[in-house]
């Protein structure tokens, strides 16, 4: 664990309140502990215990009237939310102590149905997060991945999906084979429920798409030989993707359409006598991709420039990684400052961070057990990875500034290669 580098500012978070009317406490109950841990783990502040002395001065069901702001600055907590189920709807009201202000946000009914009532709940954690601190949340975004299994001896692997905590998982396609590297198609071109992945459908690995909506995929990329390992820029205009397609893994790139279509002839970007690329990741204006190659011996992070079809001079990889002996697994971070990457540090392997303004690798995780695939969310504080081992590889989210991860994924079999979806995907509140 790394010490957290900023003081995060508290949020009181009431106890629900549920009228005598009001029935299943339970599931009431359950919705709270969804916005208490997106509050707790959304980067932006900490979640003050629960006193009943400080409950109790709250007049319900409305909260607003004679709301005591001294008791509140004597306990130097600057914002206060106050919950409660009121009519079978769930209310919140925010209280910012500094300012001396308050804003009911809509309320919205409850369903029953927990995977439609956690969504809402995780949408309004973001608006409260960036009403109160202006950044946007990470809470009502999906986390896709690949769940591998062994059924009657023989290795399966399916794409599932999440949410941000690790629950509501399900498997979103229905054929039955080997998946693998899922990502979500770039939001400029997708409405956030489309996405790519590798399959060996066809005996050889291919590049697929398809959507959330969808149960069957299609080939997205057709070549001979294998391809793997897929990375989308975010324009959505190419795909960088490894393939033996000219003998050995080199590394080539595709242009897209506006539609993410296939636009002419993918093309060999970089190559390098007997040596493995792997893993590119687009720099967010997509003129750089970070990538691993063995190429002067352990596997390590280099970068190179995106070069046009018409340009003969073909670009010069630039070592990045120099730290670790072993560097794999890039992601760049949506804001372009910073590269997570997989890094082998006394025999295990571990997440880490390199920092392009202090050009300085920082390490994200220790402890045994290896991690890998990091993958950045959009606010490009936030990262989720696998644990790998032989029998059960499990996934984790951290903020990488402050490194304390948490265990999201439930359940046996081996969850690996992570992604966070691009945008929301419910805007109702």
């Amino acid at each position: 664990m790394l010490p957290t580098k900023v003081q995060k500012p508290e949020i009181y978070l009431t106890q629900l309140h549920v009228s005598s009317s009001e029935y299943d406490w339970r599931y009431f109950e359950e919705l709270r502990e969804v916005l208490a841990f997106d509050l707790r783990h959304n980067g932006s502040s900490l979640v003050a215990e629960n006193r009943e002395d400080l409950d109790g001065v709250f007049h319900w069901p409305d909260v607003r009237r004679e709301f005591d702001l001294s008791v509140w600055k004597k306990e130097r907590i600057p914002y206060v939310l106050a919950i409660q189920i009121f009519q079978n709807r769930f209310q919140l009201i925010a209280f910012n102590i500094e300012k001396g202000s308050s804003k009911k946000y809509i309320d919205f009914p409850i369903t029953g149905k927990i995977e439609e009532d956690r969504l809402f709940i995780h949408r309004l954690a973001d608006i409260v997060q960036k009403d109160l601190f202006g950044i946007e949340g990470v809470a009502a975004l999906k986390i896709i991945y690949s769940k591998r299994c062994k059924v009657d001896d023989e290795w399966m692997s399916e794409i599932w999906v999440c949410d941000s905590d690790g629950m509501n998982a399900h498997r979103v396609l229905t054929e039955k084979g080997y998946c693998m590297s899922p990502g979500f198609f770039s939001s400029e071109i997708s409405k956030g429920d489309e996405f790519y992945y590798v399959s060996f459908q066809q005996g050889q690995s291919k590049i697929y798409r398809s959507s959330l909506l969808a149960s069957k995929g299609e080939v997205m990329i057709l070549l001979r030989g294998s391809q793997v390992l897929p990375a989308m820029n975010k324009q959505g205009t190419q795909m960088a993707f490894i393939t033996d397609a000219a003998g050995r893994p080199d590394l080539f790139i595709q242009n897209l359409t506006r539609e993410g279509n296939v636009q002419g002839k993918p093309r060999q970007l970089y190559s390098a006598p007997q040596s493995t690329q792997a893993s590119p990741t687009f720099s967010p204006n997509g003129k750089q991709i970070a990538f691993v190659s063995d190429k002067d011996g352990p596997p390590r992070i280099y970068l190179l420039d995106v070069i046009g079809p018409k340009e003969t001079k073909k670009p010069v990889p630039r070592l990045l990684t120099k730290k670790n002996r072993e560097n794999t697994s890039p992601s760049w971070s949506p804001d372009g400052s910073k590269l997570a990457y997989s890094a082998k540090v006394d025999k295990i392997r571990q997440i880490w961070v390199y920092d392009f303004a202090t050009q300085t690798e920082i390490p994200v995780t220790t402890g045994p057990g290896n991690k890998e695939n990091p993958s950045w969310a959009p606010d490009s504080l936030h990262l989720v990875y696998n644990t790998e081992n032989e029998d059960i590889c499990e996934l984790y989210r951290v903020c990488w500034d402050e490194g304390d991860p948490i265990l999201i994924s439930q359940g046996a079999d081996q969850k690996r290669f992570p992604c966070w979806s691009r945008i929301h995907q419910s805007d109702r509140l």
